[in-house]
This record gives C-alpha cells, structure tokens and sequence, in this order.
C-alpha cells in the first residue's frame, strides 16, 4: 500500500522537487496549490480540511516566503503575513493533520526552516523570526509527539539555487555565497529533496527534534574565510 504525504508549497523550487522525488519512490503526494489552501487565511484552511479527510503518513512544510526590507520599513503586516505563510499556518495544518499519525501511532513531520533560523541577516526581520519560530515549533512537537512515534525534525537549506535565492540576492552576493561554502557551490533543491525524503522514509528510525543543516557547510565556519571570486 501506497504511504501519501502532505506537502505544503508544492509549487515551488524545492517543494516542486520534493514531490518529484516521493513520487519517484512509490509514494502518492497530496500538494494543494495556493488557490486551495491558503495559509495567510485561517478560514480558509478551515474551509479546505473541512470538505476533505486524509490518510497521511508524512506531513513536509516547503511553503515560505522572504520580503527583504531593512527593519525601518518592515510594518506589522509583514510580520504577520510571513509568519502565517512561513509558521503559523502551517501550525494549523498540523492541527487537523497530526490526530490521523496519532491514529496510525507511527508518521513523520518535516517543516523546511533555514540557517536563519538559528542565525540572523540584516534586512530579512520577518523571515528570521518566522524561522526562529519553526524551529521552536520543531522541537517542542518532537517532544510532545514521541510517545505515538511521531518523527519531527526541520531541515535548514543554507544558499539554494532557486528563483527566490536569485530574487532576493545580486549575482555577485551568490557567488560570494558559493565562495563561502566549503563546497564551493550553492544547493540545489535536489540536495534538499533528498534529505527530507530519508527524514520520512523507514531509514529514519530514531532521529526526531533536529535541525538537519543543508548548507554545504556555510555556517560552520567556512563564510569566515576569505573570499576573492
């Protein structure tokens, strides 16, 4: 029998990819698009899982989204707008998803962070605290949810080479962040899909409450270095 996840932000660079690759390993993916579930609207995500019931078994957050503007321009509605799509909807998924792996006493649960989730960048206040925040949400779901077998950990993509990294960056800040990875490269989302893949996959017996660090090790020091293009 088929195991289905739920992937929010399936339209994007990596959700796109995620969904490709779980599909590619027998597994049916359920990712509404935008137009049927929106998480800046709480009614609206009451109105979806209202109409509907599901068999899940994993449940991956890919749905983010990062408005750059320095902090004497960031108003409350940008706030409150990156943490619904980025949080705080994604908590209220949860909601009406998480009784159904209860149920089953076994599931996954995997919420795409970043490494601003545990660091900071000037200009990017929302983003950084909705981040923040996820992990937050990470850790105490993994504790909460462990007695039923329930796997919650959060993947934290440094530089990936997506249209939101190319929107919100110039061409000479991504190579000077290609530069700065020991790797020498940005991720692809490929990169991504594969770890979140093994996080909900039967590989995955025991590693629960992490932050799993995609990052081409970016930030254990190698953007400290020098770097001349």
């Amino acid at each position: 029998m088929k195991k289905t996840l739920f992937l929010l932000g399936g339209e994007g660079d990596i959700g796109s990819v995620i969904a490709q690759k779980f599909s590619g390993q027998d597994w049916h993916v359920v990712a509404p698009p935008k137009s049927e579930l929106n998480l800046e609207d709480r009614a609206a995500i009451e109105s979806y899982f209202s109409e509907r019931t599901f068999d899940v078994d994993a449940i991956i957050q890919s749905a983010g989204i990062n408005d750059p503007k320095p902090f004497a321009q960031v108003t409350y509605e940008d706030i409150e707008k990156t943490m619904a799509v980025n949080t705080v909807g994604f908590h209220r998924v949860l909601q009406y998803l998480v009784p159904v792996l209860k149920e089953k006493k076994e599931g996954s649960i995997v919420a795409l962070s970043s490494i601003y989730g545990f660091l900071a960048r000037e200009g990017r206040l929302p983003y950084v605290m909705s981040k923040h925040a996820l992990n937050g949400l990470v850790k105490t779901l993994a504790i909460e949810l462990g007695p039923w077998n329930i796997k919650v950990n959060s993947l934290s993509p440094g530089f990936v080479d997506t249209a939101m990294t190319r929107k919100n960056n110039s061409p000479d800040t991504i190579k000077d962040f290609e530069g700065r990875t020991a790797l020498g490269r940005l991720a692809s989302p490929q990169d991504i899909a594969n770890v979140a893949y093994f996080l909900c996959s039967p590989e995955n017996q025991y590693l629960t409450g992490q932050d799993i660090v995609v990052d081409g090790g970016y930030s254990i020091g190698s953007f400290q270095r020098s770097y001349s293009g």
